[in-house]
């Protein structure tokens, strides 16, 4: 009896620091796909300036890094549909700043669409400072919660 116990205490505890290095990687990867985002808008903005594509020229040449950074799937064909991929990543302002993005994008004309990429640059990179100066504490917590929470249980259950 007391053989299954300490097994069930093992599982309970190890259950708790699976679900702390979970969460520790969900916190993380919403700051990377803040980055891959902002790396997109660097990208479709050189594409703009450089070569005058058009809004799905420049959606078929982006690279595959793009989309994994983005951490939406390759297929995705248009801006909508990598944000839509992405939504549980993302907070609610730069989803905010993301959607208004892709329903402007490709809209008015070159120099104004350049103007409104460098907006949309910085917007999402002070959004991208405050979710960076919020995951550390973030991670932190939620990992010592379930931590604490497997080992109440076991406690509990002994």
């Amino acid at each position: 009896m007391i053989t299954l116990k300490i097994i069930g205490s093992i599982v309970l505890v190890a259950s708790g620091v699976l679900a702390a290095l979970s969460y520790r990687g969900f916190e993380w990867r919403k700051l990377s796909t803040l980055d891959g985002f902002i790396s997109l808008i660097f990208y479709i903005k050189g594409q703009i300036d450089c070569y005058a594509r058009p809004r799905g020229e420049i959606l078929e040449s982006l690279p595959p890094e793009v989309f994994h950074a983005c951490n939406c799937p390759r297929g995705a064909r248009t801006l909508e549909e990598m944000i839509d991929a992405s939504r549980i990543y993302l907070d609610e302002e730069p989803l905010r700043l993301l959607t208004s993005f892709a329903s402007e994008f490709g809209s008015t004309f070159r120099v104004e669409q350049l103007r409104r990429c460098d907006h949309y640059i910085s917007s999402l990179g002070e959004q991208r400072r405050i979710v960076a100066a919020e995951v550390k504490s973030k991670s932190r917590a939620g990992s010592a919660m379930w931590i604490c929470l497997s080992l109440g249980l076991m406690i509990l259950l002994w």
